[in-house]
This record gives structure tokens, C-alpha cells and sequence, in this order.
């Protein structure tokens, strides 16, 4: 560490005060040169029986006091008046009514608000009482001048006493509005950087509820494979074939997804890549087939007339039947589903889509883990049924999901529908292509909070 030369701590201090006063020092010697060279030229009035050179003590009294006028103000400017009053007693001089209009300016700069306010109302008050002292002078032909003297009184008053405190306030003002502004640069500086954090963190759920989205439903096919694989007592050729043709089906449904959604996650997003990559609920058929590869028996009803969804209702009602599947997938005992999609129109409330999925639940054991964990029980994280809740109550549906009598699962959905007219205004290739930006959108406002809520799975 390099040594510090003597003297280097008073440069680090403010030019004009501080700890040092190096800068108000210097500022008083030129403002004693300045009075030495107005005393010089005679700029004093002189008066009888009295040594001028006593003008020079409250020269240097008034200087010396100037000092101090960013440390202490207040006291500056009540001293300067002491002094300011014995040289009008014996002068007066030109020089020390300059130094104390700087004082007046340098205690409506940096003195308290108190301070400053009540120099500012007693030069108003004064400078009130001398134009009417001039004036009842001039009426009583007092002022040999004339008019001319009290202009001349008054601008003298004005030059010395209000411009220096007009001046002190306005720069005070201005001081004080650029501190509010670097305050509010300040405080947007924070927000914007709580705003990054929250987008960070916004994202990262984002992507966690992409990926458990995408791969949850293969992974849980591929590990209910496995186990069924696993607890084969003897060998079977062609059932064994079948569970691995099923595992690896899964396996490439899962990779595809997932490298699509990375393309997407990576910075590209275009409309082909987002449209691509946004589940729409016509393609729930690949869902159910690949429900019934793995071994679940998907029965399917639909009812009521189907219609053109937006792209948030598409993708949540995909969402929906794809992580109620996965559940039934992994818990249901036997091994079956139904899945009820019903397009609900000319209700009180509007039109509605209500999907409803229904698998039988094995009876809990000892009261561990949730109902229907006959497989890979004890896995499941809750973050699926908080992650269909939130979309459906974020579209301001209704949701539900829990047992129904002693050995049933039902996983219920009602998403509210716009109005026909509106929807069938809108052209299709535009929903297409603001679907996934949309569904982006809705996802990134729930998602830091998708893996809080415990639940049964």
C-alpha cells in the first residue's frame, strides 16, 4: 500500500469548506485583499475624530469571521452583524458591507431552513422600513436629492443586502431540487434492479414450469414402465418388447419437447417457434395415446360444441388434462381414466370449458403419502397441482381436485370462454401466432410461486 504524502488529507477535502476550511481560508484572504484595496482608494467615509485605520480592525474582524461560514452560518452571520454594526459606527466602509453580504449569502445557502428563512424576512422587513424612512425623508424634504436619492437608497440596500440572500436562496432551491433528483435517480435505479431480480426469478419459475410441463408426463410414463419391467416375477419376452418400445416412445416424445422448448429458451423467439412449442388442447389425442402405451385406460367423452379457443385457454386446458393424466399415470389403481371435455355455452355466468378427470385411488396406508400411490409413492412434489390451479384461477376459472368418496381422484377445471362473436373475429393465423407469447405471458406471473403449495401430488 503506497504511503500518503503530508499535507494529501486536506486536498481530499472540499474546495469550498470542510474539516480544513482551506476553501472558506482562502476565500477570506481574497475578500481581505479585496477590502485593503477598497480602503486604499478611500471607499470609506471618514469621520471626524475617528482613525480611519480602525476600518482595517473591522476589515480583518469581518474576513476572520468569514471563516467559518459553511461550518457554522448561523453564528457567521450574527457575528458579521456585530461587526458590520461597529464599522457603520465608525465609518463606514465599502469593503465590509460586501463581506457581510456574503455572509448573508453563505447563511441562506447552508445555514439551517430556520436560519435561511429568517435572514431572508429580516433584509425584507429592514429593506421595507428603509424605502419607507426614504420615502417619509423625501416628503419632508429631508433628502436634498430628491427622488433620485431614494432610488439610489434603495438600490444600494438591494445591491447589498437582498441580491446576496436572493441569490443565496435561489441557489439553496436549486440544491435542493437536484438532491430530490439524484434521490429519485436513486430510488429508480433500486426498483429497476429489484425489477431485474424479479424478472430473473420470474424466469427461473418459468422454466422450471416448462420443464416439468413438457418431460413430467414421459418421465412418469417411462418410470411406471420400469417399475412394471422391475416387478416381473418371470420372464416375457413380448410383454418386456412392449415396455421398452413404450419407454422409448416416451423417451423421444420428451427429447423433442424439450429441445423445442430450449430453442425457444435460448433467445430465439419467433412466432413459428413459439406457435410450436404452445400446446393447444386438439392436440390431447397424442396425450391420450400415449396414456394408453403406457399402460392407463383413457376413456374420453366429449360434449357440447366445440369451438376456437384463445391461445392462454388452449394451453392451460392442455396443461390441465396433461399433468391430470400424469397423475392418474402414476397413482390410479386399477389403472384406468376418464376425462370429460364439455364445452358449456348459454350458462347464467357465460360459456364455460369444464374438463373433468376421474381415475379410481387404492385406500391410503397408514395415513402416508396421498390416495392412489400405488406407484412411486412417496414422488410426487405438489408442484402439479399448483401449477394447474394457478393457470386456471390466473384465466378467472374455478378449480378443484381431491378425493371423491373413498377410492376416487376427480381433477375438475372450468375456464370461462369470451363470446363467440369476439373469437371468430379474430383471425386464426393471429391467434396462432400471439399464442405463445400470450401463454408466456400468463405463465411468467405465476410461476415463482409454482412449487410452494404441498399437496397430495
Amino acid at each position: 500500500m503506497r504511503a500518503r504524502l503530508p499535507g494529501r488529507e486536506l486536498l481530499d477535502r472540499p474546495v469550498l469548506g470542510g474539516r480544513a476550511y482551506l476553501g472558506s481560508l482562502l476565500w477570506s484572504v481574497s475578500l481581505l485583499a479585496l477590502g485593503l484595496v477598497l480602503w486604499a482608494v478611500g471607499a470609506v467615509v471618514e469621520r471626524d475624530g475617528v482613525d480611519p485605520r480602525w476600518l482595517l480592525a473591522t476589515l480583518a474582524a469581518v474576513c476572520a469571521v468569514v471563516v467559518f461560514r459553511r461550518t457554522a452560518p448561523a453564528a457567521t452571520v450574527g457575528a458579521a452583524t456585530l461587526v458590520a454594526a461597529a464599522d457603520a459606527a465608525i465609518g463606514p466602509s465599502m469593503a465590509v458591507l460586501i463581506v457581510y453580504g456574503d455572509a448573508l449569502y453563505a447563511a441562506c445557502v447552508w445555514g439551517r431552513p430556520r436560519v435561511a428563512n429568517t435572514v431572508l424576512a429580516v433584509v425584507c422587513v429592514v429593506g421595507a422600513a428603509v424605502t419607507a424612512g426614504l420615502a417619509i425623508a423625501l416628503v419632508r424634504g429631508y433628502l436634498p436629492g430628491g427622488p433620485l436619492s431614494v432610488v439610489q437608497g434603495v438600490g444600494l440596500y438591494v445591491l447589498v443586502f437582498a441580491s446576496p440572500v436572493i441569490s443565496g436562496m435561489s441557489v439553496r432551491e436549486h440544491r435542493r431540487r437536484t438532491a430530490l433528483e439524484r434521490e429519485r435517480a436513486r430510488q429508480i435505479e433500486r426498483m429497476a434492479e429489484l425489477d431485474r431480480r424479479n424478472a430473473v426469478a420470474e424466469e427461473r419459475g418459468r422454466v422450471a414450469r416448462e420443464l416439468h410441463d413438457v418431460i413430467a408426463n414421459h418421465l412418469s410414463a417411462i418410470a411406471v414402465q420400469s417399475t412394471a419391467a422391475l416387478s416381473m416375477r418371470e420372464a416375457d419376452p413380448e410383454r418386456t418388447r412392449r415396455i421398452l418400445t413404450v419407454i422409448r416412445d416416451s423417451s423421444l416424445h420428451g427429447l423433442t419437447d424439450m429441445r423445442a422448448m430450449i430453442r425457444v429458451l435460448r433467445g430465439a423467439d419467433e412466432s413459428p417457434q413459439l406457435e410450436a412449442v404452445t400446446p393447444r388442447l386438439d392436440d390431447a389425442d397424442r396425450l391420450f395415446a400415449d396414456a394408453r402405451e403406457a399402460g392407463l385406460a383413457v376413456e374420453v367423452v366429449r360434449s357440447g360444441p366445440a369451438r376456437p379457443l384463445p391461445p392462454h385457454t388452449d394451453a392451460a386446458a392442455y396443461r390441465v388434462l396433461q399433468e391430470s393424466l400424469t397423475n392418474a399415470l402414476r397413482y390410479a389403481d386399477p389403472m384406468r381414466a376418464e376425462v370429460a371435455v364439455e364445452f358449456r355455452a348459454g350458462s347464467v355466468d357465460g360459456d364455460h370449458l369444464v374438463l373433468t378427470v376421474t381415475n379410481p385411488a387404492a385406500a391410503e396406508r397408514d395415513g402416508a403419502g396421498p390416495p392412489g400411490a400405488a406407484v412411486l409413492e412417496g414422488h410426487g412434489a405438489g408442484a402439479g397441482l399448483t401449477g394447474m390451479r394457478e393457470r386456471v384461477l390466473l384465466l378467472g376459472g374455478r378449480f378443484s381436485a381431491g378425493p371423491l368418496g373413498a377410492r376416487t381422484w376427480r381433477v375438475r377445471a372450468e375456464i370461462p370462454l369470451p363470446p363467440a362473436e369476439s373469437e371468430a373475429s379474430e383471425p386464426e393465423a393471429q391467434r396462432g401466432v400471439a399464442g405463445g407469447a400470450v401463454d408466456q405471458a400468463a405463465e411468467q406471473a405465476v410461476g415463482g410461486v409454482g412449487g410452494q403449495e404441498g399437496g397430495a401430488r
